[in-house]
């Protein structure tokens, strides 16, 4: 049994944010996290001094295709699931659903099988929560960079045969709920207890609300690869931001959606209903600049990733660089963009154990500077990232 105590910092619950406060953790598990006055006494395994610093939970990513070189979809196997896992804990990450794409349904079953394998033992890097499938039940006229060969209409059986690979571990399906099947296909994942999230879509109003009265929950890259917003036609767009039952992710590398709208979607949602998400590819944590998919090169271009058409597939975002470009360039306040990369994705899964420091929740804790520069990344109370620290310096010292 291994303990934890993090003191002198600010604590970002994310609810709240009390100042000169210690966390203390037994056996990966939250005792304590508040103020000083109130701490246990008791000296702890590991004793972090965050005097200057910024101390909150780890992020949950919901859309991640890759990292570290590796891209599930492609390589389909537990170790690209590992490297992606390593790659983005040292960005803050604690926890992620490493992402499949459209593609052959052999392809996505052996990407859900990866994920599942690596869900159930523990991996040298963030928690795998479970798989996200992005496709193949989606748009045409709104498919991005996913390949048309492989799109399908809504089909039961075959989700269900995608359901069986991923041994339980597939946790949203992202899908179009304007196509003919894709409400009873929504209804067949809430019964196999799958998260439905509304995206490449080209829903109008009415049948974006059919979707969400059917049990959709989330929204997958809110702007991106769904029917514009119209006057007069609102559309997809306007029912997820008028929902109150629906998270609704979002991209903020400042390509992907103009950061005019990214604030204006993080006012109009607030944070408990709006998530930040990177939908990042294989470059991040590397020095790659192209990758492929599909058999296509795909270039990295100012933070994101391009096709030979120039159609978006991707980014090259990590969840640091999103919570900073939020509050930097989206005008979100520090406490409201931590909430969206914590607690509220961790709601999405129905999970209260993670994304907040409280006590009983899992001890994924991150400790940064003023500007979310990543020093320290705690999994379940032990030190992932880096793995041999340096003693940080008190504020005034430098960082």
């Amino acid at each position: 049994m291994t303990t934890l105590r993090i003191s002198g910092g600010d604590l970002l619950t994310p609810f709240e944010r009390i100042t000169d406060g210690v966390l203390f953790a037994r056996d990966g598990v939250i005792e304590y996290a508040g103020p000083r006055s109130g701490a246990p006494a008791q000296r702890a395994d590991v004793e972090v001094d965050a005097t200057g610093r910024i101390v909150f939970p780890g992020f949950i990513d919901l859309q991640v295709n890759g990292g570290g070189g590796a891209l599930l979809s492609a390589d389909l196997t537990r170790e690209a699931v590992e490297r992606m896992t390593a790659a983005h804990v040292r960005f803050g990450t604690t926890a992620m659903l490493p992402t499949a794409v459209t593609g052959p349904e052999d392809n996505m079953s052996r990407a859900l099988a990866a994920v599942a394998a690596a869900s159930e033992t523990p991996v040298a890097g963030a928690r795998v929560l479970g798989a996200h499938l992005e496709g193949p039940f989606i748009n045409p006229l709104r498919k991005g960079a996913h390949n048309e060969r492989y799109i399908v209409a809504p089909d039961v059986a075959m989700f269900e045969r995608l359901v069986q690979a991923a041994n339980g571990s597939l946790r949203i399906i992202t899908l179009a709920p304007e196509l003919p099947g894709a409400l009873e296909l929504i209804a067949a994942a809430r019964a196999a207890n799958v998260a439905v999230s509304i995206g490449h879509t080209n829903a109008t109003y009415e049948e974006a609300n059919a979707g969400i009265e059917a049990g959709a929950t989330f929204a997958t890259h809110l702007f991106n690869a769904m029917r514009p917003l119209h006057q007069r036609e609102p559309g997809v767009i306007a029912a997820l931001l008028e929902s109150e039952h629906v998270v609704t992710g979002l991209i903020p590398d400042g390509v992907h959606v103009h950061p005019a709208l990214l604030g204006l979607a993080a006012r109009a949602r607030g944070p408990g209903r709006a998530a930040i998400v990177t939908d990042a590819m294989s470059p991040v944590g590397t020095d790659e600049t192209s990758f492929r998919l599909y058999g296509e090169d795909v270039v990295v271009r100012d933070g994101s990733c391009y096709t030979k058409d120039g159609v978006l597939a991707g980014s090259a975002l990590s969840m640091d660089r999103a919570v900073r470009f939020m509050c930097d360039e989206a005008g979100v306040p520090l406490l409201d963009a931590m909430r969206m990369a914590t607690a509220t994705p961790a709601s999405v899964l129905g999970l209260d154990d993670l994304g907040v420091l409280k006590p009983g929740a899992r001890a994924d804790v991150i400790v940064c500077d003023d500007e979310i520069i990543i020093e320290r990344v705690f999994v379940g109370g032990v030190e992932a990232w880096p793995s041999h620290p340096a003693p940080l310096p008190h504020a005034g010292e430098g960082s």
